[in-house]
């Protein structure tokens, strides 16, 4: 046992260089003939709150201007679980827009519908409430143009600020008023901004020939999907394994001319027809192999009567699962992430097989995946510690559920591959007599010396509030 412990916690060092060094379309209706246009494609992301665990809204209408004229960059309203976006990217829409140099960005909302921590009951429980929003549309000035040129492609970031949008009382509780901070900015296709992190949905069609195949998201939208040499698949998939039964996740960027995505990563993460992604809430045994996982659900592929998306469900394990880690290329992930060191606060996805013969039908999981997930906090004031450059760690004070689920301030190791955003410079900047709001993305690991969460981390980010 102590052997294995030495072996995980080496392994866990090698994750940090091997983890930072890693890096659903809606068409509307084109504009008139003879009117020059390009591609707008819409990524959402969101700041959170703690105590959020789920926030859906309709966005009825997503709009850009130049002052005098205005065009749709959505076709249709569309439903987004924001609070599953921490600190990640998704696409939300791909449009054509006529050319033109756009100054501001309207969005039309409705239906708000909030997830939270319900610390009030023991133990804490999920409750849910239909907000109420104090204004329905939101303008917002772009401190940089989005310029749409002839058969051009631009990118425009949708950044939901739940932390600032969500109305508490004075003890702290969740009220149900939204008044909506979202800011909005222009990115070019082929900033780090405009890569989308995760892209889930089912394979429609598979081109092995032509190394490609097409997906269907949410809202059933379908996308083509391109890979290449350098795309990453996990050990023994690739296209020539996939079927209409199988699911994926999907990273990468869209491309200028075809507006196909070119994945830099594909992994299946259901192979027998169900997806279930989330946080785990709970491990049981609570040591060795897991029998028993509790998941707050966040994604579910497709609507299935034993999940509901905000709510907890249990999935249960019999040791004929495969343990996997999303975008990661070492051969080790089975030592790092397996049902031992399954814990409470990572965030993973369920897949297998849906048997129909019974009512309703038994989730038989067959593979489970450990996703990067952001977590927001606070850094602990005097807990930097530097080695070289970037390379060290500090402690996080996780906010609402995933620090209850933690229980203590989470390890955070760093690596020169670490992206720092807000912080220019770098580890170095994680100083001083105050603590500060920061989010983390990475992979939430086990401890093998303590049993407690470590993160790998791909990116630091300092929150910095909007007014």
């Amino acid at each position: 046992m102590h052997s294995t412990k030495l072996t995980r916690g080496f392994l866990i060092l090698l994750v940090a260089a091997a983890l930072s060094s890693c890096g659903g379309s809606v068409s509307s209706p084109p504009p008139p003939q003879g009117v020059k246009t390009g591609t707008s494609f819409i990524i959402g992301q969101d700041a959170p709150l703690g105590s959020v665990l789920a926030f859906q809204i309709t966005l009825t209408g997503l709009t850009a201007s130049d002052g005098t004229n205005t065009v749709a960059l959505i076709s249709q309203p569309q439903t987004v679980e924001f609070a599953k976006l921490n600190g990640l990217r998704t696409l939300l829409a791909i449009n054509s827009v006529a050319a033109g140099t756009y100054n501001s960005i309207t969005a039309t909302l409705s239906s708000p519908v909030i997830g939270y921590l319900d610390t009030s009951t023991a133990p804490p429980s999920v409750g849910t409430i239909n907000g109420t929003l104090t204004q329905s549309t939101v303008t917002v000035q772009l401190n940089s143009p989005m310029v749409v040129t002839d058969s051009g492609l631009v990118g425009l970031h949708m950044d939901f600020r739940l932390g600032s949008s969500i109305q508490l009382d004075s003890g702290g509780q969740i009220t149900g008023t939204v008044n909506p901070k979202i800011a909005f900015r222009a990115i070019p296709p082929d900033a780090a901004e405009a890569e989308i992190d995760e892209l889930r949905g089912a394979v429609v069609s598979v081109n092995v020939a032509g190394g490609s195949f097409v997906m269907q998201g949410p809202l059933g939208r379908q996308l083509t999907v391109t890979t290449d040499a350098n795309t990453l698949f996990e050990a023994g998939d690739s296209l020539s394994t996939f079927d209409t039964n199988t699911i994926v996740e999907v990273s990468g960027t869209l491309q200028r001319q075809s507006l196909n995505l070119l994945a830099t990563s594909v992994q299946v993460i259901s192979n027998d027809r169900f997806l279930l992604g989330g946080l785990v809430t709970d491990v049981r045994p609570a040591t060795g192999p897991a029998d028993h996982m509790d998941l707050l659900v966040r994604t579910e592929i497709p609507d299935l009567a034993n999940a509901q998306i905000g709510r907890i469900t249990t999935l249960n394990f019999d040791g004929n699962e495969r343990f996997v880690i999303h975008h990661f290329r070492l051969p080790i992930s089975l030592f790092l992430f397996n049902r031992q060191s399954l814990m409470p606060g990572q965030r993973v996805s369920a897949g297998g097989a849906l048997i129909t013969t019974t009512n309703p039908p038994t989730l038989d999981v067959r593979r489970v995946t450990l996703h990067r997930q952001g977590v927001a906090g606070d850094w602990v004031v005097g807990s930097t510690n530097i080695i070289n450059g970037n390379n060290g760690s500090f402690r996080l004070d996780a906010r609402g559920l995933t620090g209850i689920l933690f229980g203590t301030s989470a390890r955070v190791a760093t690596s020169n591959f670490t992206r720092f955003i807000n912080l220019p410079g770098g580890l170095a900047d994680l100083s001083g007599a105050t603590s500060m709001p920061i989010r983390v993305v990475g992979l939430v690991l086990q401890d093998p010396n303590n049993g407690q969460p470590i993160i790998i981390a791909w990116a630091v980010e300092k929150l910095i509030p909007i007014p």
